[in-house]
């Protein structure tokens, strides 16, 4: 397939470097950041990120009051473009935060002076002996009237006010038990103090002006900020995904799995010699030390407490009444010595298993650093506080990276080190399997990966079937919709995607939509001369040749049965050299891949095993779809062949598993045996009578606009709005149904027999 010719680049940089570096080169917008396996670890966090996170804080704030858009971003390190917006934005924060604090005031005081307004006019008693004041009890109005009656209180209601007159001997604990109750008590004289509404809402009004135009006049700030703060997430997203460690977190990782390793060595060595001991016993059914002695396999000596010591097995073993230093036998061992050999021996099995796994995951972590490192060469110490990224550029986007590894440089030169290493990989040495892909073909087959890549993108290594399903889509559904009228809608709506609907961001459907109603309308001028329901003869239309497929009769005759099997039978023939274009595609997919023998032993019997059922299929049919043509071809013994096939794919498979005995990364030779045998056999047997869905659905299709047509003329002038919310119906609920099983027969039948679509697109970061 056409691909892009991809370079690898890796650069390792101090840490609080590595940032900057995604950014220069997220603003070629030319650049794919290859992200870092799970298992090795990621650098400590920069100090340029943890300054974006406080930027992010500010515009939460401030985005209450505007609404940002995105600007272009400088091309200067982005450290100090955090400092300046920092700096600047606090002084903002600062202003709108004063602004804010006072209309949280002022509405504040205004809900209590709309509450307190009739309190104001109403006319109160002054006497030496009572005490006058308001309360506002909110929704509590039923338990602060029956609390102020409690203490003998008076109480009268203004409005959502309360106005209370107690004893002033009992006031101080009325107004004590109502702010408890969470009711607001207010003065006489605060009342009175009180600003009036009208007052307080045209504060209200200035200040909210006044905070709006404080954030206006910052606007270009705020796009900035909100610019500056987003490209800091993808940069800080694409740190946290991509760089890696290459100093101190790697090196504890690698020494942590060393310490385990050697702990586990250390277990099973202990435990071989204790076996060693227990083997040498066996013949007795347990053996009792005397009371205050153990035994010690391979002891330390010099042994200071009272001992005997003597060699059992090939190891040296100590009978010892006290201390001593060395590999202790439980005694439960000792006193039940075929079970205590048992034990030994499960817990060496264990042990055994456990070290392997971890000198595997040790093995893997190794090839990991190898393949992803910079350097590999484990000198944590010498890389302290180094980072390395690992990125992608196409070949002619080289020159681009060059010169922004160039800016940047050139603006941080003041710090030392700044790159400290840099290696380049071409096309050819990228390893297949982290390869992006990049396709490059020419409108309109290049929008048909918009459908391709719903299944998977292309691995390098494999057979890209972009082509392939831009030239089968518009034709399947061309098939089913095969309507001149309806097509030429489907041509139109193609159009209105590519100009004026969504503002042009769905440009690529529209073109294969266009190109769809196109090969839409050939089926329906040419194949079965058919417009909106109506056909060409009935129209007056004449055509210099027949319908390809005659599948419409006319007057009371719906559907021709001649037309009909003949459909079947062009579809079921499709469908028989697609899908053995699909296994063939398989083979050559496994060559590509660097298995030959798996593609001669189990693949290509594959495609035998297929053919052969096919024509045992058509032979079946041969008489009801009139396959006279094929007569010779179809005499062949093709069960034989079928059989051959099998027992050629079997013996290849059992070939290759004795090949691969004791290889770990071995091709999976029987699952591929297993499944190519159920694909080759429902190839031919379900996959094939599938391809009918062409033909039925333009039956459907065709039905139904007739009938539409029939009941449009029946109704005379009113059947005009009839005809068109039917045909209208129809051409949406068809165009779905035709969508739908194009898709199926493409991606199922078709696509499913030989592409994986396990590969990575290409996916530059684009910054501002």
């Amino acid at each position: 397939m056409p691909l892009e010719r991809v370079v690898e680049f890796r650069l390792a940089s101090q840490v609080d470097l590595i940032p900057e570096v995604i950014y220069f080169i997220g603003k070629t917008g030319a650049a794919m950041f290859e992200e870092r396996p799970e298992k090795l670890p990621r650098p400590r966090d920069p100090a340029a990120l943890q300054k974006a996170k406080k930027i992010d804080e500010f515009l939460n704030q401030l985005l209450f009051y505007v609404q940002p858009q995105q600007v272009a971003l400088p091309l200067t390190t982005l450290e100090s473009q955090l400092d300046s917006v920092l700096e600047k934005l606090e002084a903002l924060y600062k202003e709108v935060s004063y602004y804010t604090r006072l209309i949280d005031e002022l509405r504040a005081k205004l809900a209590v002076s709309r509450e307190i307004a009739g309190v104001k006019t109403a006319v109160l008693p002054r006497t030496e002996a009572l005490e006058v004041f308001a309360a506002l009890p909110g929704r509590a109005v039923r338990e602060a009237v029956e609390l102020a009656k409690s203490l003998k209180a008076t109480v009268a209601q203004q409005g959502n006010a309360l106005i209370v007159a107690v004893e002033r001997r009992n006031a101080p604990q009325l107004r004590n038990a109502l702010e408890k109750l969470g009711v607001r008590v207010l003065s006489l004289q605060e009342v009175a103090d009180m600003e009036p509404p009208n007052v307080l809402e045209e504060r209200l009004r200035k200040a909210e002006e006044e905070l709006k135009a404080a954030v206006q006049r910052q606007k270009d700030l705020i796009n900035y900020a909100y610019t500056l703060r987003n490209a800091a997430a993808a940069v800080a997203e694409t740190f946290n995904k991509s760089a890696i460690d290459e100093g101190a977190e790697t090196g504890r990782l690698f020494e942590s799995y060393e310490k385990e390793i050697k702990k586990l060595e250390e277990q099973l060595a202990n435990l071989s010699k204790i076996r060693k001991v227990l083997d040498a016993l066996s013949g007795r059914g347990g053996l009792k030390l005397p009371e205050g002695f153990k035994l010690v396999v391979d002891p330390e000596t010099p042994i200071a407490a009272p001992h005997m010591l003597q060699e059992i097995n090939g190891v040296k073993v100590a009978l010892v009444r006290g201390v001593a230093r060395g590999v202790e036998v439980p005694l439960e061992y000792l006193s039940d010595i075929k079970t205590g050999r048992e034990l030994v021996e499960n817990a060496i099995k264990s042990l055994e298993a456990s070290l392997q796994r971890l000198r595997k995951e040790q093995e893997m972590l190794e090839k990991l650093y190898r393949e992803y490192s910079i350097y590999g060469d484990g000198r944590w110490e010498e890389h302290k506080d180094t980072a390395s990224v690992i990125f992608y550029v196409l070949e002619k986007d080289v020159k681009k990276i060059d010169d922004a590894l160039a800016e940047f440089v050139k603006h941080n030169l003041g710090k030392l080190d700044v790159v400290r290493r840099t290696r380049y990989k071409y096309f050819d040495a990228v390893p297949v399997e982290r390869r992006p892909t990049l396709e490059k073909y020419p409108a309109p087959i290049r929008q048909f990966t918009k459908i391709v890549y719903m299944y998977g993108v292309p691995r390098p290594n494999e057979i890209s079937p972009v082509p392939l399903v831009a030239l089968l889509f518009p034709v399947f559904f061309g098939w089913m919709y095969g309507d001149l009228g309806h097509g030429f809608l489907l041509f139109l709506l193609g159009l209105l995607l590519l100009k004026k609907l969504y503002g042009g961001r769905y440009r690529d459907w529209g073109i294969i939509w266009a190109l769809t109603g196109l090969v839409s309308m050939f089926f329906g001028a040419f194949v079965y001369q058919e417009v909106f329901g109506f056909g060409f003869k009935e129209l007056g239309i004449k055509m210099p040749t027949l319908p390809v497929l005659h599948l419409f009769g006319e007057g009371h005759e719906l559907v021709t049965t001649e037309g009909v099997l003949a459909g079947i039978k062009a579809a079921f023939i499709l469908g028989f050299f697609l899908i053995l274009l699909a296994f063939l595609s398989k083979f050559i997919n496994t060559l590509l891949k660097g298995e030959p023998d798996v593609a001669v032993a189990v693949v290509l019997p594959q495609v035998v095993l297929f053919f052969s059922l096919g024509m045992v299929f058509f032979s079946l049919v041969k008489d009801a779809l009139h396959l006279e043509f094929m007569a010779p071809l179809l005499q062949l013994p093709w069960l034989y062949i079928f059989v051959g096939a099998f027992i050629w794919s079997a013996a290849g498979t059992f070939a290759l598993r004795a090949k691969y005995k004791h290889h770990e990364e071995a091709p999976p030779v029987t699952e591929e045996f297993i499944m190519g045998f159920v694909e080759s056999s429902l190839g031919a047997l379900a996959n094939i009578p599938s391809f009918a869905r062409l033909v039925i659905l333009i039956l459907i299709h065709g039905v139904l606009t007739k009938l539409v047509n029939g009941v449009a003329i029946s109704l005379g002038p009113a059947g005009i709005l009839f005809a068109v919310f039917g045909h209208s119906l129809i051409a949406a609920a068809e165009g779905l149904f035709s969508m739908v099983q194009s898709l199926r027969l493409v991606f199922y039948e078709t696509l499913s027999k030989f592409y994986e679509g396990r590969g990575r697109l290409f996916a530059p970061l684009a910054l501002p």
